[in-house]
Parts: structure tokens; sequence; C-alpha cells
């Protein structure tokens, strides 16, 4: 019996329309705090070819970008980050309730410790506007994920193709990874399958604590890769058809012996016939198996263009971000994860080396 989820369509409360909402994340306490563009739309004129963002002199999204939200009755408890942001893409919520967040037109990464200031971040960023490729500077970056230790881990991103690992204090200690994205990429990929370490937009992460494993979402190889936190040798890859070529966002709870969380994106290759519906789907970690998926069963607010997701610990509660239409989906439980023999086999390959 696969998992099942039940859709929640009178979340969240609102009295405003969202812009694209690029990010969800959950805090300490349960809450949930969504990431979104207000006005600003990320078209094929928002950047040139050298990827410099073409409207700074327009300014910063206006209103309030970040905004939190009670998990059971979708109260709206707090916002900000009106005139800071451009164009919003990632956010993570560490274990210290520091938020960390992405701007793709900024080519930054901002940390915010929200007992100090939801005006300051704090110092880290370098550079507005500048695309990068050293340790110091991004293009594109997408995400951010944070060990216990403090050490944390940049996906960079739509041009860069890799993950740069930092020190708490944010000295730069290795970084990892080659661009594969057919747009961006500056060199020709050999016949056969995309080896490991080769990314198509790094475009989510996920921490696997008890296994010291960093995944990602590797978006247009419809994949997830994970990697030993330590040294970023290659650990196991997943990928399934039931999920497609395009995969979105990847998140780990240790539930069942451990299970990946993953969402789909609209497949690309519609000229070969090859439709794959959009949805949320759940990964048994050591059998590869899909045990569960997650979709809405309304019509009005069916998936069309998801960008992230969070899970509650417990995996009691599904939340997905979606592009357009401009909103969050709920999902709550209604039946625990068991493996079904009749599931598709996924690829998994593994590399126990250390």
């Amino acid at each position: 019996m696969l998992t099942k989820y039940a859709y929640v369509s009178s979340w969240p409360i609102l009295d405003r329309k969202l812009g694209s909402v690029t990010a969800v994340a959950i805090d300490g306490a349960g809450n949930v705090v969504i990431f979104h563009r207000g006005s600003h739309v990320w078209s094929l004129e928002t950047f040139d070819q050298k990827d410099v963002y073409q409207d700074a002199a327009g300014g910063p999204i206006a209103n309030h970008t970040v905004l939190k939200f009670t998990h059971d009755t979708g109260s709206l408890l707090q916002e900000w980050g009106a005139n800071l942001f451009y164009m919003p893409h990632g956010l993570t919520i560490d274990h210290e309730q520091n938020y960390w967040l992405t701007d793709v037109a900024l080519h930054q990464v901002f940390k915010f410790d929200l007992n100090h200031s939801t005006t300051e971040p704090v110092p880290n960023a370098r550079n507005a506007f500048e695309p990068g490729n050293d340790m110091y500077h991004y293009c594109k970056p997408t995400a951010v994920a944070v060990l216990k230790s403090g050490e944390f881990f940049v996906a960079d991103g739509y041009c860069n193709g890799r993950i740069v690992k930092y020190s708490p204090e944010g000295s730069p200690i290795l970084s990892w990874g080659r661009n594969s994205f057919v747009l961006t990429r500056t060199f020709d990929l050999g016949p056969g399958p995309v080896p490991v370490n080769f990314f198509a937009v790094p475009h989510a992460l996920t921490v696997v604590p008890d296994r010291d494993l960093l995944c990602v979402a590797d978006r247009e190889q419809g994949r997830v890769q994970c990697f030993h936190t330590g040294n970023a040798t290659f650990h196991s890859q997943y990928s399934s058809p039931e999920m497609g070529s395009r995969l979105f966002s990847v998140k780990y709870i240790s539930s069942d012996g451990g299970l990946l969380y993953t969402i789909n994106g609209p497949e690309l290759n519609l000229v070969f016939n090859s439709v794959v519906p959009v949805g949320g789907f759940i990964l048994e970690m050591d059998s590869g198996k899909v045990v569960g998926r997650f979709q809405p069963n309304n019509p009005r607010h069916a998936f069309s263009n998801p960008h992230e997701l969070a899970v509650l610990d417990d995996g009691s509660e599904v939340y997905v971000a979606e592009l357009n239409p401009q909103m969050v989906h709920k999902f709550r439980l209604v039946s625990a994860p068991r493996p079904s023999a009749t599931t598709p086999r996924p690829t998994v390959a593994r590399n126990e080396a250390h």
C-alpha cells in the first residue's frame, strides 16, 4: 500500500495575492514559512547573456516576501522582507532558527538572525548583481543546507552547476560538481548517461544527518544525487520513470528507515510524447522504491509548476510552493508509509566508499 496524503484546500488564510512562491520551510516551532516574488517575474528578458540582472534600476520587491503561518490553521504570524530582494529563490531555516535565503538576481546568499534583525542580514553577502564562479561569487544560487556543526553548503545553481561547502565562519572548504545544463554549459558531454557529480541545475538540498549525507535535486536530469558531507564523495543516486526527467526539490525525514520526499515539474520533451504527471513522490532510501505520492485532488488547485517542498519531521504534513498558480499547497498524512512490491524499480546507484 502506498503512503497517502489528503489535500487541505483551505490553507493558509490570506488577505492578499502572492507572487510566485519559490520556497517553503518549517521552523523549529512547526510554523510554515514561505518566500515569494511579489510583483517580480522571471522572464527571458530578466538576465542578459552574461547572467546580469536587467532590472536593477526598478528596485527591490516592495512587498513583504517572507511570510510565516501556523501549520494548523494557516493564520499569518509574521511577515518581513520588503525592499530587500529582487528575485527570491531558496529558503532554509537551520537548527538555530537562522534564515538562509538566496536571490538569483543579486547572485547572493543571505543569512538572517531574526532575533537581531529582519532588515539587516548577518554580514556575509558580497558583490550584489555580480555573477561569478570563485568561492565568494555565485551565479544564480538556488539553495542552502546547514549541518549541526554550523558548516553549510550552497547550491550554485543555474550557471555554475556546483556545490560549495563552507565553515561556520563562512570560509570555503571545498567545491564540487560540473555544469551539464544544456543551456549554460561550455563543453561537450560524451555519449551515454551523464556522470555523477555533474548537475543540470542543482536546485534544492537536504541533509540526511543519520547517514552524514547531503542530497541534491539535480533538476534537469530528473535525479537525486547524495554525497558524503565530510569530503563530498558520491554515495548514491535516485531516479524513477514515474518521476520523469525534471526534479525540482528533495527533502529527507528519518521515518521508516529514511524517506526522500520529491516534487517533479512539467516535462519539456513533449515532442517525444513523454508526459509524466506533475506530483509529489516519496522514495525509500534503502531500496529506492516509490512508496508514496501526494498531489491535489481538487482540479482547481492541481499542480502546474511546483518549485519547492517542506515536510514535518514526522511526515504528518507536506507543503509545496507553487510558481504558477501562485500559492502554497498543504497535504495531511492519512496512511503510513509501506513499500509496494508493484512499484516500478527506480535507478539507485551507490558508492559506499568514504
